[in-house]
């Protein structure tokens, strides 16, 4: 089993709430930066990041004293750019979540799952684990 802070990667633990985006997006990007990850990549790295922590923020502590939300980021050889977000929220498992169907129209669609397709769409590939009552969200994203 992989540790929960993987020694490869740059960490941050802020509190989960939603004042704590623009710190988590400010360490990722600098070090997406540092990597010399292309502006297209460091993109979708920051507009994935924004729909997973939200996530957390809004879900993962509901009914429960918010805890802190650790991120680590950094290159990982024949990986590419790692993110993992780790929660000690509730279970959850976006990768479970059926993609919307986006061939329905506006109205017609049942509310939230976007952004987890979003994710999955703009990423190289994620995996989810459930380790020591956290939930840990790893997201690749290509170097180039």
């Amino acid at each position: 089993m992989k540790p929960l802070d993987d020694a490869r990667l740059a960490w941050r633990h802020l509190p989960g709430l939603p004042e704590s985006l623009s710190q988590f997006r400010n360490f990722v990007l600098s070090h997406a930066r540092a990597a010399g990850l292309p502006e297209a990549i460091q993109e979708k790295i920051d507009l994935v990041m924004e729909e997973v922590l939200l996530n957390v923020f809004h879900y993962a502590f509901e009914g429960a004293p918010v805890a802190p939300v650790a991120v680590g980021c950094g290159m990982v050889p024949d990986s590419g750019f790692l993110l993992r977000v780790i929660d000690a929220g509730r279970p959850f498992n976006p990768l479970e979540m059926p993609s919307p169907d986006t061939t329905l129209g506006i109205g017609e669609r049942e509310i939230g799952g976007l952004g987890i397709f979003l994710a999955r769409e703009l990423s190289r590939a994620m995996a989810y684990d459930r380790r020591d009552d956290h939930n840990v969200l790893d997201i690749y994203f290509p170097e180039r």
